[in-house]
């Protein structure tokens, strides 16, 4: 509670940072504007939606160059000006048409504006500042998207209904300039040196803090990645498919969108779930038994019959949970584990390079598992493959071996 009562502003602003970024509010409310921009430029649901390939591509190829900006200038400077940048990409949005052309530039100039709001900006502060509650503490950061996730689509479908899909645009910006902005500046302070709960704690010997080659030369370098491309193909296709895979074994759709719901709901339990526990058990442990349920999770989605008609309820809700909590737990791990691995030295390059696994594996999967229902008529093959991703991504992060035991004291350089 010592780090909490220091430490609260911080998890607040990274919260905020998160959640108004390019991996929270464009992503959870693309599909607001679908309709709209489909209606009036006559462009295809599918041609819109690919708009989210621009998200991964910038994810992949920007994630390790702004870890390496965070990691030199800190959080603070990097986050401050992509929240003020992404907020004129938005404003640009709201001027695109009529050619499709117009608004997959417009999209992406507002990824690649905004990438300095991705989960690296703000998880190395919170990693520095907090270590005996360090999951929990980056657990509460990474809900920020599950809130925007609740709080988005309502606040901008309002302003599409009554004044138009282009102000929902300038509505955005002006929530990411005004709102992002403000927080971020009164609450977001970085730790130098040491933690801030560690500068008044028992001299330790130091974690050892690795830079980004010599990470790359350990095996948890590649088991973490290979386990996070695996887990978020599976994750990233359970999401996008949730709705009509339960609406074409059956379900009612206004069932199954509270399936996703619910779904949404189980992913920030996960977070902060998954977040306490690797702070008291053994983190590769905790990554394997929620991947290996999450799988469990696809076989009662087989059971249940959600892959043909007339799909067993009290099937369904279970494994959507168990999904759910898997998908929340993924980017928690992410940050926890390099931190622990391989130290502060150079996380932001670190975790960039793992964030583009993830990244990678949740654009291939939505894909694939299309590409698999349309050889296949079905489902069944998909789940197949979510199922088995599942399965290896839990080998590959339950093998990562011991974390280090050691000191609140890990080497983070002074940053900003």
């Amino acid at each position: 509670m010592e780090e909490f009562r220091k430490g609260w502003r911080l998890v607040l602003a990274a919260a905020t940072g998160v959640g108004l970024g390019i991996t929270g509010l464009t992503f959870y409310t693309l599909g607001i504007f679908i309709g709209p921009l489909s209606q009036e430029f006559g462009w295809s649901r599918t041609a819109i939606s690919g708009a989210t390939l621009l998200t991964t591509t910038t994810t992949i190829l920007l994630g390790p160059v702004i870890g390496r900006l965070v990691d030199r200038l800190g959080g603070r400077r990097v986050g401050m000006v992509s929240l003020f940048l992404l907020a004129l990409g938005l404003v640009g949005l709201s001027h695109i048409g009529p050619s499709l052309t117009s608004f997959y530039l417009a999209f992406g100039c507002a990824m690649v504006l905004g990438a300095g709001t991705l989960p690296i900006v703000w998880t190395r502060a919170v990693n520095a500042s907090f270590d005996r509650s360090r999951g929990l503490a980056l657990g509460l950061t990474l809900t920020g998207t599950g809130v925007c996730g609740i709080l988005a689509p309502p606040f901008t479908q309002w302003l599409v209904t009554t004044h138009g899909w282009r102000v929902a645009y300038l509505g955005q910006a002006a929530l990411v300039a005004g709102l992002g902005l403000a927080v971020v500046g009164l609450f977001f302070r970085e730790a130098t040196g040491t933690s801030a709960v560690a500068a008044s704690a028992p001299a330790m010997p130091e974690r050892p803090s690795l830079t980004l080659p010599e990470a790359r030369r350990t095996r948890q370098f590649w088991g973490l990645g290979v386990g996070l491309l695996f887990a978020s193909f599976a994750v990233a296709s359970l999401i996008v498919h949730l709705v009509p895979m339960l609406s074409g074994a059956g379900v009612e759709r206004a069932t199954a969108v509270w399936y996703a719901s619910l779904l949404g709901m189980a992913i920030i339990v996960g977070r902060l779930g998954v977040g306490g526990l690797v702070d008291r058990l053994h983190p590769p442990a905790v990554a394997a038994a929620v991947m290996a349920a999450a799988a469990l999770g696809c076989a009662l989605l087989a059971l249940s019959g959600a892959t043909m008609p007339g799909a067993n309820a009290a099937l369904v809700l279970p494994a959507v949970l168990l999904i759910g909590f898997a998908a929340g737990a993924e980017v928690d791990l992410v940050a926890f584990l390099v931190s622990r691995y391989f130290g502060l030295r150079s996380y932001g390059e670190i975790y960039g390079w793992q964030l583009g696994f993830f990244a990678l594996g949740a654009g291939l999967g939505p894909m694939g598992i299309g590409r698999l229902y349309d050889m296949t008529g079905g489902y069944g093959a998909g789940l197949g493959a979510c199922a088995a991703g599942f399965l290896v991504g839990a080998a590959a992060l339950g093998t990562l071996g011991p974390v280090p035991k050691v000191a609140p004291a890990a080497v983070c350089p002074q940053a900003g």
